[in-house]
């Protein structure tokens, strides 16, 4: 009997599990404790039925055909476990659309399970699965000895379970992706709602983009770097919400230069934040976005990028990154956005360096590669941008000196490491001619803390550090207006230029004083089809449903305008053809 009952067992543990992790964060700084057991562990009865429905099948089929029931179980058993996995890793639900949009990528995908599996957390998850292998067929077994009878009373217990699972849920949350069930949650969802062609004629016809407006610039004409951290999240700043003491020098440089403390990224993934950050738009997914071989697809011409906002004054514009660049094709997208160079994990100055996550040479080798440029290749009488994106802290957060993988000591080696390259800049007189710009790509893809929602609510997800250091900016003020990803463009060709131009309602960071934008805009991460908005004080989420596409929650100033701008973005973006053949 305990070996019957040891399987099933096991997948109700997976489920108090998945219930436990997702109670952390905001629920946990609600009081929410065990609140999401009972209706987490009611939706996954549906999986444990199937389960003991695909027993009964091989206890009743014929033995050549009864592989199709292992075939059922072990797939039911691995999506549950990877979806565990996922939230435990990165505080995400598993997506079957990041297993299509990631699944070609076989190199970045065996790195990281290589490092998972030479860690100590790594060799847990091994004896976890000689458990589960062990209980799965043991479960088998038993049932097989049970006889007819046995196979009476597992069609029984699947049927109760099926039944529970059908009751009402017994407790309401407004994100339900918390305790659904894995198969529930990617089901077709709204963002692959295609616009019917009626509406998208009377939209494209009916609809007036925002006035323009163009101003006098402050006309700095300095150079400009721009650091991407990878991950850089505001609990690592003991300074600001004192959870994780793992970025004190960048603390230190936060007090030296001006920080914007209310900087809004606007989408979840490293993707999302280029395409914002230099893109100058929120990257609003276009209808299969997420099935799609590329991250940067619908997002591969756009005129108003920074490297092209400031070319038109002479510009030249250089990206920097240890990373692979032929992950999502990144590096083609680079170059069709305007950049002059693009350098990636293949140029010679990293022959020599060990490598790490998508193949990447740690940061500090990123750091020395640029400052060797800024010594003997940079652009003689001409202004430039340059982009550094650094590597070390994505995701397992493996400590290059040590070989740990542990988040704090990943990011204590990034952060020494950003400060040892602030000081070569200052040692070298860089900030007598440049501005430099310290920010992340997105907040890490970890549970939010319960000090982060206390302190920031709703927009707990968005908020990332934004420095800047240089000229004015070395002040040791905090700019407290609110200021997102996308109108980081239109803001240094404001900073820049002696002409800047945006669109009615965006924002600008460098104005004196700042202005917000009218609305920031936000997909979110576990449920796809929903925006986040962030307009002032109000905050409402936006469900995308092609032409019923509609205010979900909340109440937003000029909702049926933002409502039209956000179709008529993703109608133009085009659908996209859904893709399978990378994953094979």
């Amino acid at each position: 009997m305990i070996a019957l009952l040891a399987m099933p067992l096991l997948l109700v543990l997976f489920s108090l599990g998945r219930a436990w992790l997702s109670e952390q964060g905001s629920l946990a700084a609600m009081g929410c404790t065990g609140c999401l057991v009972v209706p987490t562990v009611q939706q996954d009865l549906a999986l444990l039925a199937a389960f003991l429905a695909a027993t009964a099948l091989w206890l009743g089929l014929p033995r050549y055909v009864g592989w199709l029931a292992w075939l059922i179980q072990g797939g039911l058993v691995l999506i549950i476990v990877a979806d565990l996995i996922t939230l435990a890793e990165f505080g995400m639900r598993l997506s079957w659309r990041d297993v299509l949009k990631f699944g070609g990528e076989w190199g970045a995908i065996q790195g990281y399970v290589g490092t998972k599996a030479t860690a100590i957390t790594g060799t847990l998850w091994l004896i976890g699965v000689g458990i589960l292998l062990s209980s799965w067929a043991g479960h088998l077994v038993a049932a097989k000895r049970l006889g007819q009878g046995g196979l009476q009373r597992i069609i029984m217990a699947a049927a109760v379970c099926f039944s529970l699972y059908a009751l009402p849920t017994t407790a309401y949350h407004p994100l339900p992706w918390l305790y659904r069930n894995v198969v529930e949650i990617n089901l077709p969802s709204g963002v692959d709602r295609a616009y019917s062609e009626a509406y998208r004629s009377r939209v494209l016809a009916a609809y007036s983009p925002p006035p323009l407006h163009c101003i006098q610039g402050r006309a700095l004409r300095r150079n400009v770097v721009i650091v991407i951290i990878e991950s850089w999240s505001w609990y690592h700043s003991q300074d600001r919400l004192g959870i994780m003491n793992a970025t004190p020098q960048l603390d230190r440089l936060a007090q030296r230069g001006t920080l914007w403390t209310q900087f809004f990224s606007n989408g979840f993934t490293t993707d999302h934040g280029l395409i914002a950050l230099l893109g100058g738009v929120a990257p609003l997914p276009p209808v299969n976005r997420y099935h799609s071989l590329e991250g940067y697809t619908g997002f591969e011409e756009l005129p108003d990028s920074l490297p092209r906002r400031l070319a038109a004054d002479g510009y030249e514009s250089y990206f920097f990154t240890t990373g692979d660049l032929e992950f999502m094709d990144k590096g083609k997208w680079l170059k069709r956005l305007g950049f002059h160079k693009v350098e990636g994990d293949d140029h010679p100055f990293y022959q020599d360096a060990q490598r790490f996550a998508f193949h990447a040479a740690h940061d500090g080798w990123l750091y020395d590669r640029f400052l060797h440029w800024l010594e003997q290749e940079v652009p003689p009488k001409r202004p430039y941008l340059a982009v550094l994106e650094t590597v070390t802290t994505h995701p397992p957060f493996v400590d290059p000196e040590t070989g740990r993988q542990d988040e704090l000591t990943a990011f204590r080696f990034a952060d020494a490491q950003a400060a040892r390259f602030v000081e070569h800049l200052d040692k070298q007189g860089f900030f007598e001619e440049g501005l430099l710009i310290l920010t992340s790509d997105q907040r890490a893809l970890s549970p939010l803390h319960t000090a982060e929602i206390k302190a920031f609510g709703p927009a707990a997800p968005a908020l990332l550090p934004l420095v800047v250091l240089g000229d004015s900016f070395d002040s040791g003020k905090q700019v407290t207006t609110a200021a997102q990803m996308a109108d980081m463009p239109a803001s240094l060709d404001y900073l820049l230029t002696d002409r800047g131009c945006q669109e009615e309602g965006r924002g600008n960071l460098f104005a004196q004083p700042p202005q917000s934008p009218r609305c920031i805009l936000r997909p979110q991460g576990n449920q796809r089809d929903i925006v986040d908005a962030y307009c002032g004080d109000q905050h409402a989420q936006i469900q995308l449903e092609g032409d019923k596409t509609r205010i979900l929650r909340g109440i937003l100033p000029h909702g049926k305008t933002l409502i039209e701008q956000i179709n008529v973005q993703r109608i133009r973006a085009g659908a996209r053809k859904v893709e399978f053949t990378h994953i094979l």
